[in-house]
């Protein structure tokens, strides 16, 4: 509503100075004038407030082209000269001469003594000071005033106080006459009207800065602005304007008049302010029931935490702790008045945020970190991250799992797996050692169906193989004990030998390797990371079209060496890109191609990356292909817990 009036008054300006100049050019009195006792308004004037209305049109929008916000800038001083131009001829010539005369010989009319013309000096005011409002609209501050607006209020001012000079005028005389200090210094109706519309549009055309911020803002102030201001300025000349009318049709003497005016005021500054008190009231109302929803919403809330089976504390934007739950009482073994106000590293001395000693994020969600009990032994902890909704900082509930337990199955767990993996490669070994000695003498006496079937017994057994050994390296990146090996490499080299070592010669030539300028080089661990590269790139083969090719590329983004690998596949849904790095988790196309694969790879590949501080995603579309990326830092660093991943920093 605010913009739409805004475009009105830059609008009804254009207009009305449009109807005036063709009204002095045709020699049309109705159009340069409301009505023949009523003021005329001068081509001077019209023609400002043409140049005014234009300005505002052009100023309107922020994201404008250079050229109209240029030229809206130019029209709108253009406005301000104009207006103290017709200032110094009012003070020189009294209005009978100066620009005027010469636009009227322009228009070849019979110049400045025709009856009715009149020179107001506000008309010139507004017009100088509403031309720097509209070329400095953007220089407005969203919390503050600033000069467009105390430039624009005087304008408002000004044309209002001729507005009531031509209403309230008769309310003082016995004459219906228009009146501003002397007759025929008097604005015209509609010359008031349209700049009091072009001061309020001026204020509108900006509404999220500045006074009209303060209108239009969502609060108390703003509420009760709302209500009450146009209701003040414009009162008056309504009640003016209804008095005058009723003077003219005989209803009114002259003498009830100016009682009659007063009268009204005074009961509709009354009514006002009780209207403002409603409006206060209502709104204190509903403050005490949002207060007191909010009161049972924080007591339910404070139960929940206080009921919950694992250690929870809220922490605010400074670090220190707001709450803790009984269970934080009881594993920490501290009072939780003896908690309140103190720093969250009384219990957690890396912090919340600090470096993780256990490894990467885990796979959970959470991560690993020590805590420390009032009696000052360890206890080690899983820490879960969470904003507290509707807080006004940066207020966070911690999750505090304490893992003794859990650490201790993953200790057994570990070692089964290891004693599992150790007991079945033993007669794998066997059966592949026999089945190579079997598969050798098939093929000496010549039975080629039997060496096919010997030849299957291999296969699978190298594939058990291959299951065992994903098993026990997710096992061991999992645990977050694995020591990598790292070796500072040349990356781009690193992909070309990768590409050259672990591809068949036939698909090599459907590689397209991009590399970025040189780059330093990396610390990485090379038999890892080239598992990452290789599970790419076979997977870029397995769910490509035949012949169509595959685009490796190495770039830096952000103190990061970015790979990704593209194809020109039938691409993922949504639920299989969001899942497709989780364990076990395997797409339908996946299943139907390869019935062999545990779901391991991806997983694998993701704790591997995660493990030299890096991070692994895909982007992908249906019917659109499939890009993997991974980064790894330029430097050795630890895995960064919560980091964004370089595509999304890039945005």
């Amino acid at each position: 509503m605010v913009r739409a009036l805004a475009r009105s008054a830059a609008a009804a300006a254009c207009l009305v100075g449009l109807f005036v100049w063709l009204g002095w050019a045709l020699d049309v009195m109705v159009l340069k004038s409301m009505g023949a006792a009523m003021p005329v308004m001068r081509p001077g004037e019209a023609l400002g407030l043409m140049l005014g209305g234009a300005a505002l049109g052009l100023r309107l929008r922020r994201d404008v082209s250079r050229t109209r916000h240029w030229l809206g800038t130019v029209l709108a001083w253009a406005t301000a000269v104009l207006g103290a131009a017709s200032l110094v001829d009012l003070v020189l010539t009294m209005g009978s001469g100066g620009l005027d005369a010469l636009f009227l010989r322009l228009l070849d009319d019979e110049g400045l003594t025709q009856p009715g013309l009149t020179t107001s000096p506000l008309t010139s005011l507004c017009l100088l000071l509403l031309g720097p409002a509209l070329a400095l609209l953007d220089r407005g501050g969203e919390a503050r005033l600033s000069w467009p607006d105390g430039l624009v209020s005087l304008t408002l001012m000004a044309a209002l106080l001729g507005l009531n000079g031509f209403l309230l005028g008769p309310l003082g005389t016995s004459t219906a006459a228009p009146f501003f200090f002397f007759q025929e210094r008097s604005m015209g109706l509609h010359t008031t009207c349209v700049l009091v519309l072009l001061a309020v549009g001026t204020l509108c055309a900006r509404p999220d800065q500045g006074l009209m911020a303060r209108l239009t803002r969502d609060t108390l102030g703003g509420f009760v602005a709302r209500r009450l201001v146009p209701v003040t300025l414009l009162g008056p000349p309504v009640l003016g304007l209804t008095l005058v009318l009723m003077h003219l049709s005989g209803t009114l003497s002259h003498d009830a008049k100016f009682p009659l005016f007063a009268t009204v005021v005074a009961a509709g500054g009354a009514t006002l302010v009780l209207l403002a008190a409603r409006a206060l009231d209502l709104l204190d109302s509903e403050r005490r029931k949002a207060n007191s929803a909010l009161e049972a919403s924080e007591a339910r809330f404070r139960t929940f935490l206080d009921t919950a089976p694992d250690p929870m504390v809220v922490v605010d934007a400074s670090g220190r702790l707001r709450f803790a739950n009984a269970e934080a009482e009881r594993v920490f073994g501290f009072r939780r008045e003896a908690l309140l106000g103190r720093e969250v590293e009384l219990l957690v001395p890396e912090g919340l945020h600090g470096p993780s000693p256990s490894g990467p994020p885990r796979a959970t969600g959470g991560r690993l970190v020590t805590g420390r009990r009032q009696d000052g032994t360890s206890v080690p902890l899983e820490v879960r991250l969470s904003p507290l909704e509707g807080a006004a900082d940066a207020t966070l509930i911690a999750i505090l799992r304490d893992v003794t337990e859990r650490r201790e199955l993953e200790k057994l767990r570990e070692e089964y797996v290891g004693l599992i993996s150790h007991d079945l490669r033993n007669p794998l070994s066997t059966i592949n050692l026999r089945a190579h000695l079997l598969q050798r003498a098939l093929h000496e006496r010549k039975l080629e169906r039997e060496g096919h079937m010997a030849q299957a017994i291999i296969h699978n057994v190298e594939w058990m193989n291959t299951m065992i050994e994903e098993l026990l390296e997710g096992s061991r990146l999992e645990s977050g004990r694995v020591d990598l090996r790292r070796e500072s490499r040349d990356l781009g080299r690193f992909l070309e030998e990768v590409l050259e070592r672990d591809l068949p010669p036939d698909a090599r030539e459907r590689f397209r390797l991009h590399l970025e300028a040189p780059l330093p080089p990396v610390p990485l661990d090379a038999a890892r990371l080239e598992r990452v590269v290789t599970n790419l790139l076979t997977n870029a083969i397995k769910y490509s079209p035949q012949g169509t090719p595959v685009d490796v590329r190495l770039t830096t983004v952000h103190e990061q060496a970015v790979v990704s690998v593209s194809n020109q596949g039938v691409g993922l849904s949504t639920q299989d890109a969001a899942h497709l790095f989780d364990k076990y988790y395997r797409t339908e196309d996946g299943r139907s191609a390869d019935g062999k694969g545990l779901g391991l790879g991806l997983y694998i590949s993701r704790l591997i990356v995660e493990a030299h501080g890096g991070h692994i995603w895909v982007e992908s579309e249906p019917d659109r292909g499939v890009t993997f990326f991974f980064s790894v830092p330029l430097e050795a660093v630890a895995a960064a817990p919560g980091a964004a991943s370089p595509r999304q920093r890039a945005g």
